[in-house]
């Protein structure tokens, strides 16, 4: 819509005044410009490709960076952190690099249940609330 209304915008800008059609132009090279940098910004961390060594038991996570060139990503199953609240568009993070993985890029899904920790027990983290209690001066009831 924005490119098809753009021929009408150059043919009435004439008529309106000059700040205004700076405004006009300004806005439109401002979206033109930034819009490739806000959607690399939000699509930097999708995984494309994901592939399994089993000789090294390595994982390589391809991911496109900014001129749409592969990265690849070589990683264990013991490098990969699962945050406890995962960012926006994050499933896990590698040496600092959140990743972004869609399931279905798995074969076999034990592999994404073993990146994702779910073969792993629960943890709540309840010893971790009863230390901070003692330490405030908390009295733990007997």
């Amino acid at each position: 819509m924005g490119l098809g209304a753009q021929p009408i915008l150059y043919q009435q800008a004439s008529s309106l005044g000059a700040p205004i059609t700076v405004a006009l132009f300004g806005f439109v090279g401002f979206f033109t410009f930034v819009t490739p940098f806000l959607l690399h910004s939000i699509t930097k961390k999708y995984v494309t490709h994901m592939y399994f060594n089993s000789r090294s038991d390595l994982y390589s996570a391809t991911v496109l960076d900014f001129f749409l060139r592969e990265k690849k990503v070589t990683f264990s199953k013991d490098e990969v952190v699962v945050p406890d609240i995962p960012g926006m568009f994050t499933s896990f993070q590698v040496k600092g690099l959140p990743l972004f993985v869609d399931p279905r890029l798995f074969g076999e899904p034990m592999h994404y249940a073993k990146l994702m920790g779910y073969d792993k027990p629960i943890d709540f983290k309840l010893k971790d609330i009863s230390d901070k209690s003692s330490s405030n001066g908390v009295k733990k009831s007997e």
